[in-house]
């Protein structure tokens, strides 16, 4: 719960926007049960591989919350990774392909 309100107050210094899209990522995310049955049933890649490709684009970060999320019709990985600096970079991964979509 800690680690909650402390990515919370981070989002708050990173500023609104950045907290505000953030959090729009992750209203349709997954429950842990459901994120391992997409994994085995859909071909998405595993949530370590998406974490590993998250920590090549933002390197010295610490991964703070790595979800599986619905965006359109497909699942996405929404990893929240925290620089030393503070800041906290969303990095959206592409369930199916392991590629990155976007970096924020």
């Amino acid at each position: 719960m800690r680690l909650v309100w402390l990515v919370i107050a981070l989002w708050g210094m990173a500023g609104a926007a950045s907290a505000q899209s953030a959090s729009a990522a992750l209203r349709n995310c997954l429950p842990p049960r459901e994120m391992q049955e997409a994994v085995a049933a859909k071909g998405i890649v595993t949530p370590a591989s998406a974490v590993m490709t998250a920590r090549r684009q933002v390197p010295g970060a610490d991964v703070v919350r790595a979800s599986l999320c619905r965006n359109s019709d497909s699942l996405v990985y929404v990893i929240m990774a925290l620089q030393k600096d503070g800041r906290i970079v969303q990095v959206m991964i592409d369930g199916p392909s392991g590629r990155v979509k976007s970096v924020k």
